[in-house]
C-alpha cells in the first residue's frame, strides 16, 4: 500500500498530510483489502482549494476531483466521490444480468488430494471417474452448480480484484469462448480460453 500526496502551489503541511493519509486509508480500507497505490495533489487556484484522487487497484484505475473553499473539505468531498465510484464498480460486477442465452451451467466439485507419490492430475481423474466411497485417495469436500455470464474481459479483471476471488470464469463478450481469469503469483492476471 502506497500513497503519495504532493502539493501545487502551496506550502507542505504535515498536518495536512497526515489528515489526507488517515482519511485514504480509511476510506480504501472498507472496499478494498489487498495492495493499492494512491497519489493525492493537493493544490490552489486562485481562491480554489482543489483534491485529485487517483487509486490504482490491480489494473483498475479511479480518478476523482474535488474543490471547495476550505482544502479539508476538498479532500472530504474527493473521498465521498472515491467511495461512490468504488461502490458503483462493485455493484455493477455483482448486479450484472446474465444475457438471454448468454449463460452455461457447470458443475463444480472442490476435491481434496491428499499427499502421495502420485501426480495431483492422476488423483483428481481417478476421484472423478469412481464413486467417492470407492476412491481413497481423493476426496469431494463441496459439489455445486456454477453459472457463467457473459462480459467483458475488463469486468472480469475487476471482479478478481475487487471481490478478491482466486478464479473468476465467464464467456469472453468478444470471442463469445468461455474463459478462466486467474491470478498469478506475481500479482498480474492470466486467462485460459475454452472453446
Amino acid at each position: 500500500m502506497q500513497i503519495d500526496i504532493s502539493f501545487r502551489h502551496m506550502e507542505p503541511s504535515d498536518v495536512l498530510r497526515d489528515y489526507a493519509d488517515e482519511k485514504i486509508r480509511r476510506v480504501i480500507r472498507k472496499h478494498i483489502r489487498d495492495d493499492f497505490d494512491a497519489q493525492v495533489t493537493l493544490g490552489i487556484e486562485k481562491f480554489r482549494h482543489i483534491a485529485k484522487l487517483h487509486l490504482t487497484y490491480k489494473g483498475v484505475s479511479i480518478k476523482c476531483e474535488e474543490s471547495s473553499e476550505d482544502m479539508y473539505q476538498s479532500i472530504d468531498l474527493a473521498l465521498d466521490k472515491l467511495e461512490r465510484q468504488i461502490r458503483r464498480y462493485k455493484d455493477k460486477i455483482r448486479t450484472r444480468k446474465e444475457r438471454s442465452g448468454a449463460a452455461k451451467t457447470f458443475d463444480v466439485a472442490v476435491v481434496a488430494v491428499p499427499d502421495s507419490e502420485e501426480s495431483a492430475e492422476e488423483v483428481v481423474e481417478a476421484a472423478v471417474e469412481s464413486a467417492p466411497e470407492e476412491s481413497a485417495a481423493a476426496k469431494v469436500i463441496k459439489h455445486e452448480k456454477l453459472t457463467v455470464v457473459e462480459m467483458s474481459v475488463d469486468d472480469a479483471v475487476m471482479k478478481l480484484t475487487l471481490e478478491n476471488l482466486p478464479v473468476v470464469v465467464f464467456i469472453n463478450e468478444e470471442t463469445k469462448a468461455t474463459s478462466v481469469l486467474y491470478k498469478q503469483e506475481d500479482g498480474t492476471c492470466g486467462m485460459i480460453s475454452i472453446d
